[in-house]
């Protein structure tokens, strides 16, 4: 029966947000990953712990549990001494076959910043700094001068007692430039070798062993200890433990620490280690934990490099069979896991497409009805102008002067050759502006209809500017006679003139409006 699916939207802020700091630790599965935080209280530390460490019996369910427990009624115990004996007995096996869970040390960060006092400390205590260089300048030309004396001071101070030697003052590195320079003091001490070095830190070589379910074989040295430079030389460096180690199908990771090392001193006390040369082999065991990291073998001591190869293959070929099998199943859930991310990545691409394809539909849409709106104002703004133009020929025509007799006075005969007519002869006064000529022309044929004597003479139009679509000009010598306000037609033109009308096409009128 499958589980079914917590959803995540259910969580609280809280709850999302300790999931969150736990998956990018652990790596685990939020599928898997909720239940151990809610059996954890949502403590993120706690949950981190039993993910590494192994998960035990949890002492608040079992309170609460026994609290709302009914016990049931008690019968009859009928049992002798040699039963309770024997029982007690496999108690006891039991919990001694049992491995021990392997310690995950926390390594410290690399580099720790230094906290700078703030700028008003530094300003008062700068005295007392400059007073210390100064009074520390001749003692320091004192040691200089006389270098001999503390070691002849310190010879006699002794008493003839021996002095141990100081170890602390090898410099404390972070666990990977540890494990580096273990490595290289160990191939200057015993020479060149083929063991299968990882170049990490304890903390970082159980995490890989674990992710890998492979196993880690942690070896503790102690420099000051005597049989330190026989189990390396003998039985470290021998090829068949070489051979076996560096066997890929086994899967071993080789983890060898100094203990004048932090990590390593940290290390040998929580793996308890009471004898050098130490060596413990951990792997993943499924009868503690799905997740639990144990010391599945202890080899401390001095050993001859057969025994040692014996008993580390005796366990490993015991924990073989075991890890194959949560290896696979781990490459089935990995598999299942990355699945399931390409069905949802598949479907977020799906959905990510409908919404493009739906967001260009709309664009579109709104770019046609902005079309379609914009045509239907340019076409009602057209009729509009159409209308103004047609009511404002019809009320410029009604204001044209009537033509002046033949016996007027200062009066200039104009013969026009008009597009769609005949040649039209008409008399006009030589005061009048250029623009009359224009709008007789314009309203020729509402003058020649009779229509400007109509009773309906519309108004003229609010807002409209009127521009003539034509021009009128002479053709030998070719001369324009723009409708210029102020200028007459008696100045231009003189007493008589044969004039053309020029129609204007729509790209001559944007040139001449540019």
């Amino acid at each position: 029966m499958a589980t079914p699916e917590i959803d995540i939207s259910q969580l609280s802020e809280s709850q999302q947000s300790a999931l969150q700091q736990y998956t990018s630790v652990t790596d685990q599965d939020i599928q898997e990953a909720i239940p151990l935080l809610q059996r954890s209280q949502w403590n993120v530390e706690i949950a981190i712990t039993k993910f590494f460490d192994g998960e035990g019996p949890d002492p608040v369910a079992e309170a609460l549990a026994a609290q709302n427990r009914i016990p049931p009624p008690r019968a009859a115990r009928q049992e002798n001494l040699q039963q309770s004996l024997l029982r007690g007995s496999a108690n006891a096996l039991r919990e001694q076959s049992r491995p021990d869970a392997a310690p995950r040390i926390v390594p410290q960060p690399a580099d720790q910043a230094i906290p700078q006092p703030s700028l008003i400390l530094a300003i008062l205590f700068a005295p007392f700094k400059v007073l210390y260089k100064i009074l520390s300048l001749p003692f320091n030309l004192f040691a200089y001068l006389f270098p001999f004396l503390p070691n002849f001071f310190r010879r006699n101070s002794a008493s003839g007692t021996l002095r141990r030697v100081d170890t602390n003052g090898r410099r404390q590195l972070s666990p990977a430039d540890s494990a580096q320079r273990v490595q290289r003091e160990f191939a200057e001490e015993y020479g060149e070798n083929e063991l299968p070095w990882g170049g990490m830190g304890y903390a970082a070589s159980l995490d890989a062993t674990k992710r890998d379910f492979a196993f880690l074989l942690v070896v503790l040295i102690s420099p000051e200890h005597d049989d330190t430079s026989t189990f390396c030389r003998n039985v470290l460096m021998n090829p068949e433990v070489n051979l076996f180690l560096r066997d890929p199908t086994h899967m071993i990771r080789l983890w060898i620490g100094d203990i004048r090392d932090s990590e390593a001193y940290q290390v040998s006390t929580a793996l308890k280690c009471n004898k050098f040369p130490f060596t413990a082999l951990i792997c993943h065991t499924a009868e503690v934990s799905t997740t639990a990291m144990s010391v599945v073998a202890r080899l401390t001591g001095p050993m001859e490099p057969n025994t040692y190869l014996a008993k580390l293959r005796s366990v490993h070929t015991t924990r073989t069979e075991q890890l194959e099998t949560a290896r696979s199943a781990n490459a089935f859930q990995n598999a299942e896991r990355n699945l399931r991310r390409e069905q949802d990545s598949a479907y977020e691409r799906s959905l990510a497409q409908d919404r493009e394809r739906a967001r260009q539909k709309r664009e579109a849409e709104a770019a046609a009805e902005a079309a379609e709106k914009q045509r239907l104002e340019e076409e009602a703004y057209a009729v509009e102008m159409a209308e103004k133009r047609e009511s404002w020929r019809k009320w410029r025509a009604s204001k044209i002067s009537p033509e002046p007799s033949a016996d007027s006075k200062d009066i200039v005969r104009i013969a026009l050759k008009m597009p769609h007519a005949a040649r039209i002869m008409r008399r006009f006064r030589a005061q009048d502006s250029i623009e009359e000529l224009y709008a007789f022309v314009e309203c020729y044929e509402f003058l020649e209809d009779g229509a400007a004597n109509s009773e309906k003479i519309p108004d003229k139009p609010e807002g409209y500017e009127h521009k003539f679509s034509f021009r009128l000009v002479t053709t030998l010598p070719r001369v324009i006679y723009e409708p210029e306000k102020g200028v007459t037609i008696g100045e231009k033109v003189g007493k008589s003139g044969n004039l053309i009308v020029e129609p204007i096409s729509e790209e001559e009128d944007e040139d001449y409006d540019e």
